[in-house]
Formats: structure tokens, C-alpha cells, sequence
């Protein structure tokens, strides 16, 4: 069952989605503050092995160090080069491709510079590398360049989800990431309804579920939903046959979470699968999925290594849906780069996740709502 009686206003105005100080204001109150799912612990399987990419506008190098993955400002504080180039790798140091100075692994001090005395006086441990927050659950490493309020581990168990549980960097079977050209908010919100389904996805969905057979569940900085998941009889089949195996019984619903703000889980009885919106800028988002086979510690090698081959051949499905959506996306943001009216829109109460995220990002800025007064929702629609 669904939480409202009615139906909601559209809480934020179309230049949310669009306008560069808008978004300005969202980096520094909403995201910077955040924590964000950007890899997972199978991307760094040795020490050394790290990644770069860009969060919020600040270039990032994740590496492991004795067994620790720590997140650095991929900036040499000499002149300014990135200290790692590629994107990932195995590197036995830190170190700078511009004039070689290196940093410790662990700390992110300078370790060694070159030709040192030219630089008197320096003092020791004076420059290096700008640390950022890890926090690393299951298999996900999340980072954060702000100050967050909780760990990361805190607002997952909040939200009610098992990611932890069920993601390790053994069970991921698939990665890919995209940009699109639409602002975050859009991504998100595509996720918190099922109101699309038979529309965006009659092949591979089909009908959205009844409402009898849903439930939301809206936390202080989450949100969830469980339903009926594939009751098609082949899957029911194999499934079980697998789950009964791994001496587990098959729940056969859908539950989908979302820790705000970029962060969502989506679980079945046998996969995982994740999705993390990274803003690249106003009109502009990564999205990062990884998804994984569920796994029980103390099984047979048999059932396990079957439910990875399950969840492997469950993939071109999710991987479809993920390209449907897409395209959805894409349309939205277009109708809303052409709206100037403030206001616009109704929310469902099968949308009714999205009023909770949207009230959620206006606490964060300190912002009043738009269009939440019957005059102003009457005018919209006149």
C-alpha cells in the first residue's frame, strides 16, 4: 500500500533540473556534505591498484595500500599535474609523471622530491596529498569530500537494505558506467516509481504492480520499495532449485532503496544491483552500475558458483532496462529545459518517493518549496 491519500505537488521548480547556480548551491549543500558509491572492492585486487575519476568537480585517485583502500586529491601540490593519468591501474608508488615527487601510500605525505635542496627551506611533511573520506561497506568503497554527519555504514543500516550483506569483491559479475545529458535529480527520481513501467517498459517489466502487492517505506534520508518480483515460471524454477541448494528460501519480491542523495539499491532473491548518480554538472551525470550474485558463506562451491552464473546470465535484462530508462530520462529532461512556469508537475501517490527526495533536497538547501500551495498547483494545470 501506498503511504498518501492523494496526490503531491511537484515540489521543486524546472530550473532545479537545470540552472548552473541552482546546481551551484546543491554541490556545496547537498552533495559535497554526501557520501557517493564511486567503485567497488573487486577494482582493487593487490596493493597498488587504484582508479581516478572526478567527484564534484575535484579530481580523485582512489588506491590500496596494505590492504586499504584510501582516497587522495589526485593533485600534485608542486605544480599542479595529476599524479595518477590513467584511469586504473597497479602502481608501486605514488608518484608524479611531471617532475617525480613522490607521496606515501598511506598517509599522502611527501615522500620523496627530487633534487630537494633546491627547494630550502621546506619543512618535512609540509606538502602532500589532500586526503578525502573511505568508508568501505560489503564490496562497495564509498567516498565523500565533505564532512558527512554519519558514516556512510550508519545511513545504510537506517535504510533497511542488506548491501552490506550482499556485496563483497567476490560476488560482483558486472560493471559499466555511462554519462548522460541530464541533470542528476532526473536519474534519481526515474527510480523511486513504478508509474513507467508499462509504458517504458512493457518487454521487460510489463505492467506496473498493483498497489496491494507494493510497499513504500519513507525514512529520514531514504526511501524504499518492495513488490512482487519475476514470477515467470522458468525463473521461479531455476531460482529455486539454486536457493534450496544454497540452503536459502525464495522470497520472490523486488526491493529497491534509495540512500540519498545518489545512492540506490535494487535486490532480488538471487542478484543485486546497483546504481550510483554522479553529478558531472547541471545537465550532466555519471552513472556507475555494478551488480552482483547473492552468495552464502559456508555453502558448497557448487551452489555459489551456480547463483554467479545465474546472475550472469540475468544481466542483458537489467542491462535492457538500464537502456530504457535512458532514453526516458532523456525525454525528461528535454520537456523540462522548455518549461519556465514554476510549479509544474503532479506527483502520484505511486510517485510519492520522489515528493520525499524532492522535500529532502530542499531541507538540505534551506529552500522553500515551489508549487506545494493549491493556487499555485491549480495554475500550473489550468
Amino acid at each position: 500500500m501506498f503511504i498518501s491519500d492523494t496526490h503531491l505537488p511537484q515540489l521543486l521548480p524546472a530550473k532545479a533540473y537545470s540552472d548552473e547556480a541552482w546546481y551551484a548551491r546543491e554541490v556545496a549543500d547537498v552533495l559535497v556534505p554526501a557520501w557517493h558509491a564511486v567503485a567497488t572492492t573487486n577494482q582493487f585486487p593487490n596493493d597498488g591498484s587504484f582508479v581516478s575519476f572526478e567527484l564534484l568537480g575535484n579530481p580523485v585517485v582512489l588506491r590500496r595500500n596494505e590492504g586499504v583502500i584510501r582516497a587522495f586529491l589526485n593533485v600534485c601540490p608542486h605544480r599542479s599535474a595529476k599524479v595518477m593519468n590513467e584511469s586504473s591501474g597497479c602502481a608501486a608508488t605514488l608518484k608524479c609523471g611531471y617532475h617525480g615527487w613522490e607521496f606515501d601510500g598511506q598517509t599522502g605525505q611527501t615522500k620523496r622530491i627530487p633534487d630537494a635542496p633546491s627547494f630550502r627551506p621546506l619543512k618535512k611533511g609540509s606538502l602532500g596529498l589532500l586526503n578525502f573520506q573511505v568508508e568501505v561497506c560489503g564490496g562497495i568503497v564509498f567516498v565523500s569530500v565533505g564532512k558527512p554527519s554519519e558514516s556512510v555504514a550508519a545511513q545504510l543500516q537506517a535504510s533497511g537494505c542488506d548491501a552490506v550483506a550482499r556485496t563483497s569483491d567476490t560476488n560482483c559479475v558486472g560493471h559499466t558506467e555511462v554519462s548522460l545529458d541530464v541533470n542528476w535529480k532526473v536519474a534519481v527520481e526515474n527510480t523511486l516509481e513504478s508509474y513507467h513501467i508499462a509504458e517504458v517498459h512493457p518487454r521487460t517489466f510489463g505492467a506496473a504492480p498493483v498497489e496491494d502487492a507494493c510497499t513504500h517505506n519513507l525514512l529520514v534520508d531514504s526511501t524504499a520499495f518492495a513488490g512482487p518480483g519475476d514470477h515467470r515460471w522458468i525463473v521461479r524454477k531455476i531460482e529455486g532449485i539454486i536457493l534450496q541448494g544454497m540452503g536459502l528460501k525464495r522470497r520472490g519480491d523486488y526491493r529497491h532503496t534509495h540512500v540519498h542523495p545518489t545512492f540506490t539499491i535494487a535486490t532480488t532473491d538471487s542478484f543485486t544491483i546497483l546504481w550510483s548518480y554522479l553529478p558531472e554538472s547541471a545537465k550532466r551525470t555519471r552513472v556507475i552500475v555494478n551488480w552482483f550474485a547473492r552468495q552464502k558463506q559456508g555453502c558448497a562451491m557448487l551452489p555459489n558458483w551456480l547463483m554467479r552464473q545465474w546472475a550472469r546470465i540475468q544481466s542483458p535484462f537489467w542491462l535492457k532496462v538500464f537502456a530504457e530508462d535512458r532514453l526516458a530520462v532523456q525525454r525528461v529532461q528535454s520537456g523540462l529545459d522548455a518549461v519556465d512556469q514554476p510549479g509544474c508537475g503532479l506527483i502520484s501517490r505511486r510517485e510519492e518517493r520522489i515528493t520525499h527526495f524532492q522535500r529532502w533536497v530542499l531541507n538540505q538547501l534551506d529552500q522553500p518549496a515551489v508549487g506545494s500551495s493549491e493556487n499555485e498547483e491549480r495554475k500550473c494545470h489550468d
